[in-house]
């Protein structure tokens, strides 16, 4: 099955190529060709196995797939391998272009998070790894997300996703650098953390030193911190039930001093 016909089947719809709603503000547009070489270390393998081992624990046999905020579409590619139908959208038109030179390609278009265009039903499970929700500053904007995903779920579907908490954002998770190594793409990045508008601001430095001319570039990335309570109920606004809430990696409830938690929502039967 050619990867427009599958996104036609799961989605009810046959998009141009590139299906852009609404413009970027320039995160993951210029690092976009190097994303992959600066995330070769992350572990995405087991990044699906946790999300096989929650599958599991909520007794869900998924067969279509959205990685949404699929960036260059690592997790959606993991699937792949081990047998689901996974599409993939992300905002920004560079990193999607990354996803067809996967192996195997993923096929995904440029959407807008906020405003999903997926036909109704047509999903099993969507997955959103890597604090991408965490990108949506504005909580109108993220219950606009909620509100899209149960409506593309179909009864019983699964959204699985992860948030960066406020105790990592304010504690400088993203202030850091490689400039001691001899890695052709050094970076230096530092964050600020605002607690009244509970945004973490992140200027981002990048060097890439292979080819004929070294290219620099920078890039500020934001992210807002949102309370366990708010999300609790952004989702069940949104249509949720049995909301499930993990400390990163693990089957147990988070703590105060949890950088990363999991939220399995589920749609009604």
């Amino acid at each position: 099955m050619s990867l427009r016909k599958l996104w036609q089947k799961l989605t009810g719809a046959k998009p141009p190529v590139w299906v852009l709603t609404r413009p970027g503000q320039g995160e993951f547009e210029q690092v976009a060709p190097y994303y992959d070489h600066l995330m070769r270390t992350v572990p995405y393998r087991q990044w699906v196995d946790y999300v096989e081992k929650l599958l599991r624990r909520h007794q869900a046999s998924p067969r279509k797939v959205l990685d949404l905020c699929c960036g260059t579409g690592q997790v959606g590619v993991e699937m792949v391998r081990r047998g689901y139908e996974v599409i993939g959208v992300d905002l920004s038109e560079p990193m999607v272009k990354g996803c067809s030179q996967q192996n195997p390609p993923l096929p995904a278009v440029v959407m807008d998070a906020q405003r999903l265009g997926l036909a109704s039903g047509c999903l099993d499970l969507v997955v959103s790894l890597y604090d991408s929700l965490n990108y949506i500053i504005q909580p109108a904007g993220l219950e606009d997300c909620f509100q899209g995903v149960n409506y593309a779920l179909g009864p019983g579907g699964l959204f699985i996703f992860d948030l960066n908490t406020e105790h990592a954002l304010r504690s400088g998770l993203f202030t850091q650098n490689n400039l001691d190594t001899t890695d052709p793409l050094q970076y230096s990045w530092k964050s600020y953390w605002n607690p009244e508008t509970r945004l973490c601001r992140i200027d981002m430095r990048f060097r890439w030193d292979e080819g004929e001319q070294p290219v620099q570039f920078t890039e500020t990335h934001y992210e807002r911190a949102y309370e366990e309570t708010q999300i609790q109920q952004m989702l069940t606004t949104a249509g949720f039930e049995q909301i499930n809430i993990y400390n990163a990696y693990t089957l147990n409830r988070p703590t105060r001093w949890s950088d990363r938690i999991y939220y399995v929502a589920q749609k009604p039967q």
